[in-house]
């Protein structure tokens, strides 16, 4: 291996020994060799750190991070600081790539010289027994193939942000100060990171290839209930962002349908209880961003509020919270 890896693979890993093997086995086994695997074990108390240190014998790209539990933000900023490669790659521990992943997206980010490269992706739910490729295309954002600034397509900042199904430039994200924010026991935290991408990449990608499979479990964040203001967090790290970087005027219609979005989407999977809970939060939060003038036409229209229905939860909202 070169004494820069062409790209480092960050696993974060949290009590996940029912699927390790079939991971790590789909990213040592790639097409791409020249790979640093850096597997960060967040205080697992099951057989996950066991399972790492059997296949760090066996492999001596693996590199393995054993720390006390600080959360998925912490954890995989300790992994970006260690990476060493020239791109910066992520699998979930409960995931698995094909063969062929991370040679294609290492070949179109040299090529075409991008900030971000990523390809579709497969989507599995053990829960419901369904799959479904995801290309994330949404109103017409991107072609796949096609290089694009995503600042010029801000589509592209509501598709599911899906961060594990590309790689980065290292410089990249150091330069711009990308991290992922530190919350202890949050979820969702792959919202903001997404976001700071987007916000700041030159030129990515698509590629035109089903090359990542995602699992839906019992174990994954999105089947939990407890979590209520997470999404929140996200949205107040992704404005923080953009008010540091000057950004937050040409993206204030983008920030607000997003929130829309994101609490919508988090509201839908909370039971009654914390429903009534959390659309007290909604509810201030939705009113902040209209008399703030952030609840534009451009990103309010008529066609969005009839396919996304978010502008019609707003008075909704309103009069439920006053019952409560």
């Amino acid at each position: 291996m070169n004494e820069q890896a062409a790209i480092s693979v960050l696993v974060p890993c949290y009590n996940v020994e029912k699927y390790l093997r079939e991971c790590l086995d789909s990213i040592i086994n790639q097409t791409l060799e020249d790979l640093e695997i850096i597997c960060l074990n967040d205080g697992s108390n099951d057989g996950t750190l066991e399972i790492l240190e059997e296949y760090g014998k066996r492999d001596p790209r693996i590199v393995i991070v054993d720390k006390t539990n600080s959360g998925y933000g912490a954890t995989m900023n300790i992994g970006i600081e260690k990476a060493t490669g020239k791109y910066i790659g992520i699998v979930e521990s409960d995931d698995y790539i094909e063969p062929r992943m991370m040679e294609t997206l290492f070949k179109a980010a040299e090529a075409y010289d991008l900030d971000y490269a990523r390809c579709l992706y497969r989507e599995f739910n053990e829960l419901k027994h369904s799959e479904k490729i995801v290309d994330g295309r949404k109103d017409g954002a991107f072609e796949c193939g096609e290089v694009f600034c995503p600042m010029d397509r801000k589509s592209i900042f509501f598709i599911t942000p899906s961060i594990w199904a590309g790689i980065y430039k290292r410089d990249f994200l150091n330069d711009n100060g990308i991290r992922f924010l530190e919350t202890p026991g949050a979820s969702y935290q792959d919202a903001s990171f997404a976001f700071k991408t987007y916000a700041c990449a030159r030129k990515m990608m698509v590629v035109p290839e089903t090359l990542h499979n995602y699992r839906i479990n019992g174990n994954s964040s999105v089947s939990s209930p407890g979590k209520v203001y997470c999404v929140c967090d996200e949205e107040a790290e992704i404005r923080r962002f953009a008010e540091e970087r000057g950004l937050d005027e040409e993206l204030k219609g983008v920030m607000a349908l997003r929130a829309f979005a994101s609490y919508k989407w988090n509201y839908k999977r909370l039971s009654f209880p914390l429903k009534r809970q959390f659309i007290r939060k909604w509810s201030e939060e939705a009113k902040a961003l209209i008399e703030r003038g952030e609840v534009t036409r451009e990103y309010f229209s008529w066609s969005r509020i009839n396919r996304c229905r978010l502008v019609a939860y707003a008075p909704w909202i309103y009069y439920f919270s006053n019952q409560i």
